[in-house]
């Protein structure tokens, strides 16, 4: 969901909290809320700026937006000034006012120790909430704090501590909207923690995913389980029509090409895009076992091409 789409949630909420929602029958929810949508639609704000912002969204917005660090600074300076526990905003101040260092660890640190204090005031660390928290509107931002956190400990080298992170957030909101369970698996491949690396690719198996059979293979072939890790290769290549590609693409020194390919606005599940994506964003775990790249292009050579659907 976008964060305009999470602003026009969040003023559907305060609209029904303050019209005493609780108390309503079916009908006269539906009637207040037919004419809420009206309401709404009829008066789709335009395009924030300086002149008309009033909310801490509005303000986190226009520095999103910002033509220069200074002016981003003031915008979420005056976010934190009308919401002092707005955590997209102090997670935007912390990454304005420092930059890979141990204080920036810190304050991130801080920062999600005072969201769950928060979380836990407002009472929403209970048993009722735990295991749903994106579905709670109140609780993304913390979300999203929290996975900001958990990324950088990878960046940091720290992969025990972003590995009990992204689990925690995982035991938070087991439906993981924000995509946690990928970035947990390249780090239990990293680390060769095969047991909870098998218990999550089971956990969300629903789908041959490119996302948890290439890290599964990497993670096998780390361990030296060969056949395993061309099993999982092999279940790759079923999934992603590409893999093959990939592979001689890297192998022939050709991926900047592909590279060039990939959309701005984002990838092609399940082509050497997707790959392409996944190979950046988790260089860490690729980076650390060269020779798996020239064992997969041998063996991927001997795979036939899936038939096209």
């Amino acid at each position: 969901m976008s964060m305009e789409s999470e602003k026009a949630l969040k003023a559907l909420h305060e609209f029904l909290e303050e019209n005493g929602a609780e108390d309503m029958s079916v009908d006269e929810m539906n009637k207040r809320l037919q004419k809420y949508m009206e309401n709404y639609n009829s008066n789709l704000p335009g395009k924030v700026t300086e002149a008309n912002a009033k909310t801490a969204d509005d303000y986190l917005e226009l520095a999103e937006n910002a033509a220069s660090k200074a002016k981003a600074e003031k915008y979420i300076k005056k976010a934190l000034e009308l919401e002092p526990d707005n955590m997209d905003a102090i997670s935007a101040s912390i990454d304005l006012t420092e930059d890979n260092t141990w204080e920036y660890y810190q304050k991130l640190s801080e920062a999600v120790k005072n969201g769950t204090r928060l979380m836990e005031k407002k009472g929403l660390m209970d048993e009722d909430n735990i295991g749903r928290f994106w579905e709670i509107l109140e609780t993304r931002p913390y979300m999203r704090l929290r996975n900001r956190y958990a990324d950088y400990m990878v960046e940091a080298g720290l992969m025990t501590r972003a590995a009990k992170e992204y689990e925690e957030m995982i035991r938070l909101s087991e439906n993981d909207n924000l995509g946690v369970r990928y970035s947990l698996m390249h780090v239990y491949a990293f680390l060769e923690r095969e047991e909870p690396a098998l218990e999550l690719h089971k956990k969300y198996d629903k789908y041959e995913e490119t996302q948890m059979l290439l890290p599964l293979s990497v993670l096998f072939f780390k361990r030296g389980d060969f056949d395993k890790a061309e099993d999982y290769l092999k279940r790759l290549c079923a999934a992603n029509k590409d893999t093959k590609k990939f592979f001689r693409a890297i192998k022939k020194d050709k991926l900047d090409h592909y590279v060039e390919e990939i959309s701005d606005y984002g990838y092609q599940p399940f082509t050497i895009q997707e790959l392409i994506v996944e190979l950046m964003e988790n260089s860490f775990l690729f980076r650390s076992i060269p020779l798996y790249i020239d064992w997969a292009y041998e063996k991927t050579r001997n795979i036939p091409n899936r038939s096209a659907e």
